[in-house]
């Protein structure tokens, strides 16, 4: 083994951590799915809403329709009453107790347009909010499903050329040094070499002891971090 090999090493760890930094983006990436569910709901809700003021407005154009026609009949009633043309008190009589009962009709439709109209602005406020929720709702989900695309292609993309960059590496380095580098990278959380730093180990800020120190510098033998285990590199140049 030789310096150089250490420092092919370290470069493997740092090119092993970026693979895996890579990784992990694309795994938390948020891929637009609860925004998505939020938007169907959203849409969903603006469907109930249109269903129930459509249903509303249905109604308000059956009110205004009935009215028209109690209108008219009171009206025919009024003509028929007063313009001279009825002579007996009797049929006078009745006619005059319909038409009371056509003018409190009015009078019910009148106010039963007035409620449903109410009911119908107010549905179309809520249906107007749920609109705007809905559409920036839809923006949002968007801008994620385009962020998560844009991120994850990227990301697979650099793993491609940091993979090819490993296979480089590895090819250079000796069995007897990549073996128990792979063996450590599976213990210790991925991380398996660490810099000799101020005499220290960067991993762990453990003191390395003088005397093995020169051990390290020369790098022809591994040289492990008594504390962590981690395989001691010093930084290149």
């Amino acid at each position: 083994m030789t310096p150089e090999d250490f420092q092919r090493l370290y470069q493997l760890q740092t090119v092993d951590t970026r693979i895996a930094q890579r990784r992990e983006i694309i795994a938390q990436a948020d891929d637009g799915t609860d925004a998505g569910a939020e938007l169907e709901a959203d849409l969903a809700e603006l469907a109930e809403l249109a269903e129930e003021l459509r249903q509303k407005q249905s109604r308000h154009r059956k009110l205004e329709l009935d009215l028209e026609g109690v209108e008219a009949e009171k009206e025919e009633k009024t003509d028929r009453a007063y313009g001279g043309t009825i002579s007996n008190p009797k049929e006078l009589a009745s006619l005059e107790q319909k038409i009371d009962e056509l003018d409190r009709n009015v009078h019910r439709h009148e106010d039963m347009i007035l409620e449903i109209l109410e009911e119908i602005e107010e549905l179309e406020g809520r249906a107007n909010a749920q609109r705007e929720k809905s559409e920036a709702q839809r923006a949002a989900h968007a801008s994620l499903v385009a962020t998560f695309e844009h991120t994850t292609v990227q990301g697979r993309e650099e793993i491609v050329d940091l993979e090819a960059t490993r296979e480089e590496l590895v090819a250079e380095l000796p069995p007897q040094l990549l073996r128990p580098y792979e063996e450590l990278r599976k213990r210790e959380s991925g991380t398996a070499v660490a810099l000799l730093r101020g005499g220290s180990c960067s991993e762990c800020n453990l003191a390395v002891p003088r005397a093995r120190q020169p051990m390290v510098k020369r790098g022809t033998a591994i040289v492990k971090c008594e504390n962590c285990r981690r395989i001691l590199v010093v930084p290149g140049e």
